[in-house]
């Protein structure tokens, strides 16, 4: 229909404008007349489309001259449209000019969808699978588009078989049509087996591995799921070409079972050639020997070969020149693969670009973050080169404050000159106020529980809002069978804007343990000041001042308590210093920390005691794997007195077991006894083991395996493992919306307190907002 209206149309055009021909005038032969003008556009047809629509559709208006191209243009546009099923163009003349004439025959408007036979989706899930609703133009290709998005459906689910049958009835008069959809769901087939064929280099376990579908185990796994089959060759398939296996195919086959409704995988693997690195080269480097960039790649020669990792050196080498200042190098590998000796030789082609220096440092999307709070925290200015390694480490302190969500960095061009940018830091901020709480549970039935409510990015002097100024403001309460604690803290990271840290701490406590022999009632202050030097290292000291109260004592406690009942009145000088290289301050991964501390009690200070106490930590976090992770911490803590004093107060002393020191055991239970209550150690030592793993397919998880190991001596400096004490025990991780969550059970291995022989189960929450 549409060639022959084409046809008719240029005959009609042709004839139209055919010059009239005179004998008295022999030149006008050669004269042609211009094209005749349109002088009326008629729609005819249309129910459904505006006429207004078709003709904002159409370059063929009234007073513009009738074409050939313009029409056939016009009626390539409206077919576009997807509204018309035929479309004709018929032109007649007319005085003044000629009326075009434009016939369309409309799609029809789905009136209804009837979906029918689904018992395993319910039909709105079904219905956005297929995309197409009621009242829209009808579209074929749409529909059967969605009919293969419904069949892809079932097919994740473990239904290969599903039959669809779609049916379309049109009512010629109002031009509405019903569509029916109707399903024969089958059977879900499950994976028998799963099979290799071929694979000499990797062993079929070393390939499960790198595959999410797993045929079935009792009634677990097993549902073939194609999409997640198509990504299991594709990591195949890259595992192969990342050990140097680059003509590698992976060809699935397979066998299905239909009368038990399973399936067999057959995966055969053509490994091909196994690569090795030949030549590396370099190319267009002029600022900086090769023995340098050499330093940067992992894939010399003679090892594998592999474009993850040329990829990975490509970036290294990069990262080298931006850290030197050189932001826009370039750097492009140049491979040349050789099938007869099975190797590859790189070169890695350099546009060093020219040098780049920083003309401003902007902050942008803080809204509640002071600039200063943020630009105090960097390690770039304006005016140096551009070091990647200084954005970098400015980038990991931004993000150990806590007040951001995202930080990125990027630079713009300055007005100043074509080798200066300024350097973009972009914030996102968060919540930085917390509520948390926790607690934990024995056999006995023993509670304690906390709550505490902070802000991390306080601010003083911002009334009324208080947020935005760097400075901590926290007060925590805690309630229990056992403690009682109440704690104000502020603190102030950078006084008088310099590095100099001040923290106050004003707290009440009261202790009534079963355990022991005696209740403690200890009210308190302290005020540090610290100074960062290096980013890592930290030195600084401060006084305490506490009045302790020893009330309630047992008629038959040791002279170890009645030697301390009432009030004491502790002054104390306090020194230390320490080490802190962590990644991430919250979720570290790599790093350790040192700490070192004294604390000097004297009666010529105020007090009526005099003892020192010594205490020192180190903590490691190593990462392997695939967010694997270990944590390794050992304490060690002594005490002695002097002066006046003929022991070290009971209420100084050392304790251990419960939640943050050896799990598995009771609160306070690891301890020198006396009565069968513990009465403290003048010497601690203590070794957590932690390792943490990832759930597969459940990010929010995280396993954990713990090792606590620790004693708690009598004397001081004694360091002796003659009672030792030793748990293990599983646990779990959670992220949730509310905070992070954590579980514990430690089951005791030596020396297990009688009241908690089985085990100890501990948890704790906190919360932000």
């Amino acid at each position: 229909m549409k060639r022959l209206f084409c046809l008719v149309l240029s005959l009609a055009l042709m004839l139209a404008g055919m010059p009239a021909l005179s004998a008295e005038d022999p030149a006008s032969q050669e004269q042609v007349s211009p094209p005749q003008t349109i002088s009326t556009v008629e729609i005819r047809g249309n129910k459904i489309v505006s006429t207004a629509t078709i003709l904002s559709k159409i370059q063929s208006k009234e007073g513009t001259p009738l074409r050939q191209q313009t029409t056939n243009d016009d009626l390539k546009r409206l077919y576009d449209t997807g509204f018309f099923q035929d479309i004709r163009f018929d032109v007649s003349e007319v005085p003044g000019g000629y009326k075009l004439i434009v016939e369309v025959d409309e799609k029809p408007i789905i009136r209804q969808i009837q979906i029918q036979g689904n018992t395993v989706f319910k039909e709105d899930k079904l219905r956005k699978s297929l995309g197409v609703t009621e009242g829209q133009i009808l579209d074929r290709k749409a529909l059967k588009k969605g009919e293969e998005e419904i069949r892809q459906l079932y097919a994740n689910k473990g239904f290969r078989f599903v039959d669809i049958q779609t049916d379309v009835s049109t009512d010629p008069v109002s031009k509405e049509s019903t569509v029916g959809i109707r399903i024969s769901e089958g059977k879900k087939f499950k994976i028998r087996e799963i099979r290799f064929e071929g694979n000499r280099a990797f062993s079929s376990q070393q390939l499960s591995r790198q595959m999410k579908t797993r045929s079935q185990k009792w009634v677990f796994f097993g549902t073939f799921k194609e999409e997640v089959f198509e990504k299991d060759l594709e990591r195949i398939s890259f595992y192969y070409q990342k050990e140097g296996y680059l003509d590698v195919k992976i060809v699935p086959d397979f066998e299905y079972l239909k009368d038990k409704n399973e399936i067999k995988i057959l995966i055969r693997v053509e490994e091909g050639v196994h690569y090795l690195t030949g030549e590396v080269k370099f190319k267009g480097n002029t600022l900086f020997p090769e023995s340098e960039l050499w330093q940067e790649l992992e894939m010399l020669p003679g090892l594998t070969y592999s474009q993850f990792y040329v990829s990975q050196d490509m970036e290294r080498i990069r990262s080298f020149y931006h850290s030197e200042g050189y932001i826009e190098a370039r750097v492009a590998p140049d491979v040349n693969l050789n099938q007869d000796t099975g190797k590859v030789d790189v070169t890695y082609e350099i546009a060093e670009g020219e040098l780049f220096f920083v003309e401003k440092v902007q902050i942008r999307g803080n809204t509640k973050t002071r600039d200063k709070v943020i630009r105090r925290e960097l390690r770039i200015r304006p005016g140096e080169r551009f070091d990647g390694k200084k954005i970098e480490k400015s980038k990991q302190r931004l993000e150990n404050l806590g007040y951001f969500e995202e930080i990125t960095y990027d630079t713009e061009p300055t007005e100043s000159a074509t080798n200066r940018r300024d350097l973009i830091f972009r914030v996102k901020e968060k919540r930085t106020g917390e509520l948390s709480f926790g607690g934990g549970v024995s056999s006995i039935d023993t509670f304690m529980g906390f709550a505490e409510i902070s802000q991390r990015n306080f601010d003083l002097f911002n009334w009324p809002r208080f947020t935005g100024g760097g400075q901590t403001l926290s007060l925590r309460g805690q309630i229990g069978t056992i403690n009682q604690q109440y704690d104000f803290n502020f603190v102030e990271p950078y006084l008088f804007d310099k590095p100099i840290t001040m923290d106050f701490n004003t707290y009440y406590t009261v202790r009534d343990d079963y355990n022991v022999d005696f209740k403690e009632k200890r009210l308190g202050f302290s005020e540090m000041f610290s100074r960062l030097f290096k980013d890592v290292f930290r030195v600084g000291g401060g006084y305490v001042l506490e009045r302790v109260n020893l009330t309630d004592v047992a008629s038959d406690a040791p002279k170890d308590v009645v030697d301390f009942e009432g009030v004491n009145w502790l002054s104390r000088v306090r020194v230390f210093t320490g080490f802190d290289n962590r990644d991430n301050v919250f979720n570290p991964t790599k790093g350790r920390m040192i700490n070192f501390s004294g604390d000097l009690v004297g009666g010529f200070l105020g007090g009526n005691q005099d003892y020192y106490i010594l205490r020192s930590s180190y903590t490691e976090y190593l990462s392997f794997r695939k967010k694997h992770l270990i944590e390794l911490q050992a304490r060690l803590s002594t005490s002695q007195e002097f002066g006046n004093s003929s022991s070290v107060p009971v209420f100084d002393r050392f304790y251990a077991g419960g939640l943050g020191t050896i799990r598995g055991y009771g609160y306070r239970r690891v301890s020198p006894m006396k009565n069968n209550n513990p009465v403290g150690g003048q010497t601690l030592g203590i070794v957590n083991l932690e390792y943490s793993f990832p759930v597969p397919k459940l990010d929010m998880f995280r396993g954990v395996v713990f090792v606590d190991t620790g004693f708690v001596n009598p004397d001081a400096y004694d360091f002796g493992f003659s009672d030792i004490a030793l748990s293990v025990g599983p646990g779990i991780k959670v992220k949730t919306p509310i905070g992070p969550l954590a579980f514990y059970y430690g089951f005791p291995l030596s020396n297990p307190d009688p009241d908690n022989e089985n085990g100890r189960f501990e948890f704790s929450l906190s919360r932000s907002f």
